[in-house]
């Protein structure tokens, strides 16, 4: 144990300390990862803080709402640092629904919010258990093993080692498959955060039987049985999320031409109907090259929202043979018989080779932006909960981006 830190002249309570810096890696890491999967970093820790703030609070006030003769003797006793004046059970709860509430305020998306979280998640974990070594606290039954710590007494496990260990490695497991944060490298939303709880739970179930102190329910451990609820649920969910039901998914894609637009539209949108239920369209604009090439030909632009059976790699190949079709040339720049993007594929927020879903030219050009205000002017980004308002509002991009409007024999002005 190492209830304290001396460094020089002060002396730092070490859970308080471990805890913290914790809490600091953590929204190190998870700002990191929000700022590659595009969800919204801001939010996201500003929540995760007031949540912090507001668990302390809770947890400090649920335990004098069980112990009010300290308050009544001693009213100073609310604004004590001690740690043992905390309900652990009132203070969670606070905290979470906290962070719920600012969660739908500011529209973040489910599961890739919590994808974000998940290395502070992780974190935390490790800063809780190691937090609990310094202090002695949930401490292991004896053992003979020549690991053994000594402690109240008796050789006992070092539980608390257990766990930190086995979820430093669970981290850089997932550090290691996101290749360092970079992706969760998974096609679907919400399948990195569920494997890590569903490892969070595992370790917990195998620590907890070499824990010395137990609270049953019955002849069961509480925090085993929460572990397998956990467990049971982190692998229901994980499963529906990876292999989710054959059904039709939305995407969102952008069409774009400067070689005779006007009739590559028409063909692309009869060769797409054939093999998609077109949603809805946009109306066609037209804007400068943005790359601002002399002598490249202005392009038009529109968005259009299909449903598909198709995985997401299906839907890219097939969108690349209608290209090919048409006459699009592999590499070509300045003169673009037919450009097909995918946009949005379902909410879900990935990176895939050189794809990266929500398409990041979303938060970057007019020329998709305000197609896509007309045709779904309630849409939010699938990665941070931002309107298509704002969106359009914050864009740097000024391109002048004109509305035309189509007639029975082309297009006119």
């Amino acid at each position: 144990m190492f209830p304290m830190i001396n460094i020089g002249p002060l002396a730092i309570q070490a859970a308080g300390f471990i805890l913290l810096l914790s809490l600091f890696l953590g929204f190190y890491l998870t700002g990191k990862f929000s700022t590659n999967l595009g969800t919204h970093a801001e939010a996201i820790e500003n929540g995760v803080l007031i949540g912090v703030i507001a668990g302390i609070l809770g947890a400090r006030l649920g335990f004098m709402l069980k112990n009010p003769s300290l308050l009544l003797n001693n009213p100073l006793n609310l604004l004590s640092l001690t740690p043992s004046m905390l309900d652990r059970s009132f203070g969670p709860l606070i905290g979470i629904l906290a962070i719920i509430i600012l969660a739908q305020k500011k529209h973040l998306p489910l599961w890739p919010t919590l994808d974000t979280m998940t290395p502070l998640f992780l974190l935390l974990y490790m800063g809780v258990h190691l937090a609990n070594y310094a202090n002695g606290n949930a401490y292991g039954t004896p053992t003979g093993l020549p690991w053994g710590i000594s402690l109240w007494n008796a050789t006992r496990h070092p539980v608390q080692v257990y766990a930190f260990l086995l979820g430093a490695a669970l981290l850089l497991g997932l550090l290691i498959h996101t290749k360092m944060l970079k992706t969760t490298g998974f096609m679907r939303s919400g399948v990195l955060f569920n494997a890590a709880m569903a490892g969070i739970a595992m370790i917990t179930l195998f620590t907890r039987a070499f824990t010395a102190e137990k609270r049953l329910l019955g002849r069961f451990d509480v925090y085993q049985l929460s572990a397998f609820a956990l467990l049971l649920g982190a692998l229901t969910l994980l499963y529906k999320r990876a292999y989710p039901d054959k059904q039709r998914i939305s995407a969102i894609i952008s069409m774009g031409s400067n070689v005779e637009p006007q009739v590559k539209f028409s063909q692309a949108e009869k060769i797409l109907s054939e093999q998609f239920r077109i949603r809805r369209r946009s109306s066609i604009y037209q804007t400068e090259d943005v790359n601002q090439r002399p002598g490249v030909q202005p392009f038009l632009n529109r968005v259009l929202e299909i449903e598909t059976a198709l995985s997401f790699p299906e839907l890219v190949t097939q969108l690349k043979a209608i290209e090919k079709q048409l006459g699009r040339i592999q590499g070509e720049k300045t003169r673009v018989a037919l450009d097909l993007d995918i946009l949005t594929y379902g909410d879900d927020v990935f990176f895939r080779a050189d794809h990266h879903i929500p398409s990041p030219d979303l938060l970057k050009y007019r020329y998709l932006v305000m197609p896509l205000a007309e045709m779904s002017p309630d849409f939010r980004h699938p990665a941070n909960g931002i309107s298509i308002q704002e969106i359009l509002y914050k864009i740097t991009d000024q391109a002048q981006i004109i509305r035309i409007n189509e007639v029975e024999n082309g297009i006119k002005g």
